[in-house]
């Protein structure tokens, strides 16, 4: 029985980049390229329309036609598309990245990373491993990928305490933006109580009392939290699109 060529969406702002990849990945038989995305809002509708098995993603990409490109375009682009709960895998690439935004990455899911400057059949292999289920990594900028993968998840589950994503959010609102629980509410299209509860549920697990508290812990134990600001532009961005990420 054969089986089904890999779908890729590309996902990339330079249009004679993403057309020279199309073709690239077009020659081979077990791959098949069926869509362009060119701007955070474009992936989600994208990903959401034609299902792709693997997405192709630039690092930095405007949130939308109307912003320009932000360091981190792609990264919200796919924690959007991650909270539809889509089986697309992700493999993001960019001209270089930092230890930082890999580390961002592999919390939000992404399976394999790639330098822009790679060759073809590294490209190819990647996009191979990563359908096959395997994560994998061409930066250069982690020396032991999978030794870097587990002491990385164990300090990521230690830093959070316990705290679901959603928690983790409110925490960055009050934290690093001071934000009301009216203003939490709304940023996040969430009723006030269920702020309430989100806050007592934190700080039952942080065994903390206050606001004031909280930032403290939340500094001294470098708790993953996250700027909403761009956050904020890129719900805006889809908010044409009828499209709303899942919050947990």
């Amino acid at each position: 029985m054969v089986s089904s060529p890999i779908s890729i969406v590309i996902a990339d702002d330079h249009p004679a980049l993403a057309k020279g990849l199309w073709g690239l990945l077009e020659i081979e038989p077990d791959l098949r390229v069926i869509g362009h995305a060119n701007n955070a809002a474009d992936v989600m509708q994208r990903v959401l329309e034609l299902k792709p098995d693997i997405l192709l993603l630039d690092l930095n990409m405007p949130l939308s036609r109307e912003t320009k490109t932000s360091a981190r375009g792609g990264l919200h682009a796919w924690a959007a598309v991650k909270g539809t709960g889509c089986r697309t895998k992700a493999i993001l690439f960019a001209a270089e990245m930092e230890t930082q935004q890999i580390v961002e990455a592999i919390e939000l899911g992404v399976r394999g990373f790639l330098l822009k400057s790679a060759a073809t059949e590294l490209l190819i292999d990647g996009i191979r491993a990563v359908m096959s289920g395997a994560c994998w990594e061409q930066t250069k900028t982690v020396p032991s990928f999978h030794q870097f993968l587990r002491t990385k998840h164990e300090e990521l589950t230690k830093r959070k305490f316990g705290l679901t994503p959603r928690e983790l959010e409110v925490v960055s609102a009050i934290a690093l933006h001071g934000m009301p629980n009216k203003d939490i509410a709304d940023s996040f299209k969430i009723a006030e109580d269920t702020v309430k509860k989100h806050i007592t549920s934190i700080y039952d697990k942080l065994e903390v009392s206050s606001r004031l508290e909280l930032d403290h812990f939340a500094r001294e134990h470098k708790l993953p939290t996250k700027d909403l600001a761009e956050t904020d532009e890129y719900v805006k961005a889809i908010a044409d699109l009828k499209i709303k990420p899942r919050h947990a």
